[in-house]
C-alpha cells in the first residue's frame, strides 16, 4: 500500500503530472511567396498567427525569413483593411540593412489576402525609395 501511495505521489507532483499552463488558442495562415521584385525584401514564405482567447485574445502577429534574421523574433501585424472580397494586414520594420549593405529607415509590408481563393500580394515600400517591391502567391488556414 505504502509503494502504491509513494507511485501515485510521485506521479502527482513530477513534471508530467503537473498541469502545465494552458496555451492560449491560436489561428494560423500561411503564405508562400514569389517574389517579382528579385530585392530580397519580399520573402518567400510567412506565417500569420491570431490569438483567439485570452488577455492578448485578437493579436496578430507575422513571422518570416526577414524578420528571422533581424529581430529573431515573430513581430505584430495589424488589419488595415476588411471587406467581403479580402482582408489586408500590415507590419513595419525600422532601421534595417541588407546582406548587400543597402539601408532604409523603414520597410512597410502590406499583404492582401483574397477571402474567395486565398491568392495573396505582397508590397513592401522602403521609406525615401520610388520604388514598390511586390510578391504574389497563396496562403492557407491549415485549421480550416
Amino acid at each position: 500500500m505504502r509503494c502504491l501511495l509513494t507511485v501515485a505521489c510521485l506521479l502527482l507532483f513530477s513534471p508530467a503530472g503537473l498541469a502545465q499552463p494552458r496555451q492560449p488558442e491560436l489561428r494560423v495562415m500561411m503564405c508562400e511567396i514569389i517574389d517579382e521584385s528579385g530585392t530580397g525584401w519580399v520573402p518567400d514564405f510567412l506565417m500569420l498567427t491570431r490569438q483567439t482567447e485570452g488577455p492578448q485574445a485578437g493579436r496578430i502577429e507575422v513571422f518570416d525569413p526577414i524578420l528571422k534574421d533581424l529581430v529573431r523574433r515573430p513581430i505584430k501585424a495589424v488589419v488595415t483593411a476588411d471587406d467581403r472580397q479580402s482582408r489586408s494586414y500590415g507590419w513595419a520594420l525600422g532601421k534595417v540593412r541588407n546582406h548587400s549593405g543597402q539601408y532604409a529607415e523603414r520597410l512597410d509590408f502590406r499583404l492582401r489576402v483574397s477571402k474567395a481563393d486565398g491568392s495573396a500580394t505582397l508590397l513592401v515600400t522602403a521609406e525615401g525609395y520610388a520604388n514598390r517591391m511586390t510578391g504574389a502567391g497563396q496562403c492557407v488556414s491549415p485549421s480550416e
